[in-house]
């Protein structure tokens, strides 16, 4: 960054305090609120309206929304109402966040506020598909008694998560299948080397593989199409909100939604990937 700003981190886990101490290792100010139950030397505030009134620009973490319409901090010593934060934020602040559900938006909105998601721009998301792939085949790992090499492997979704999982699955051995709904993405799947399915059709299709990663921030996995699931099969659920699997399917088989992995395996490539995100965004925005 060209000049010094002073910023203002509210909540989040391990990624945002490894971003605030990225942040003033840049030279800038920065205070916190909400994570005071993680060892830093980032000092902390307990006045939000002050802290937010003197920053620059105000950093809510990824997701911003936890349970009951709080901020999602689990390193709080107490919970924030996220409308209690939206009213201590000046109008017109720069205010960034990841994961913002449409009802932040537009709480924040009737507060003259706007709040712009990182996790919406591209060079992000592919960054954080990164640590998620890994840390979904390790979990595979630590679940299954069985190593991944020889191992059939079905991926359903062929987006940026979906791709970033088949290499690393193919690079350990695993015969990977990728599912997706497009001609284009068939011949994108066929042109990598691997086997594809349609995402609509998989019913009879899934007691083929003991692991399936789903994607697909949608119900895809219903209980007619599991019922086909073989006894030990693993189904690990990447997406985001409620996943891809129905509730009562998850009665049938095991299964593991697995949220917010990059904060969890690798929270400090995490926290890179947001850091050089925001810092492009300010400069964009002429703002360093």
């Amino acid at each position: 960054m060209r000049h010094t700003l002073t910023f203002a981190l509210a909540g989040g886990d391990v990624r945002q305090v490894c971003l605030g101490e990225m942040l003033a290792a840049d030279g800038n100010r920065v205070q916190t609120v909400g994570l005071e139950r993680h060892e830093t030397a980032l000092p902390s505030c307990s006045d939000y309206r002050a802290l937010f009134a003197q920053a620059d620009v105000i950093l809510l973490p990824m997701p911003v929304m936890g349970t009951r319409g709080r901020l999602n901090a689990p390193l709080a010593n107490a919970p924030y109402r996220l409308t209690d934060l939206l009213d201590a934020i000046p109008a017109g602040k720069p205010v960034y966040g990841g994961s913002v559900p449409g009802m932040v938006h537009q709480m924040a909105s009737r507060r003259g506020i706007t709040v712009t998601d990182y996790l919406q721009r591209e060079e992000l998301a592919l960054r954080n598909a990164i640590p998620t792939a890994e840390g979904a085949i390790q979990i595979a790992m630590e679940e299954l008694p069985v190593t991944m090499h020889g191992l059939p492997v079905l991926v359903i979704g062929a987006g940026r998560i979906g791709s970033a999982l088949a290499p690393r699955l193919r690079g350990l051995g695993a015969e990977v299948t990728l599912s997706a709904r497009k001609y284009e993405d068939f011949a994108r799947i066929e042109g990598a080397g691997y086997d594809w399915l349609h995402t609509g059709k998989l019913a009879g299709q899934l007691h083929r593989f003991p692991l399936i990663y789903n994607t697909v921030p949608d119900i895809i996995l219903t209980r007619k199409i599991v019922s086909d699931c073989r006894e030990d099969a693993l189904i690990v659920d990447l997406a985001s909100g409620k996943g891809g699997v129905a509730e009562d399917a998850k009665e049938l088989c095991r299964v593991m939604h697995a949220l917010s992995l990059p904060g969890k395996v690798a929270p400090v490539s995490a926290a890179q990937a947001i850091y050089t995100t925001v810092c492009h965004m300010l400069e964009e925005e002429g703002l360093v």
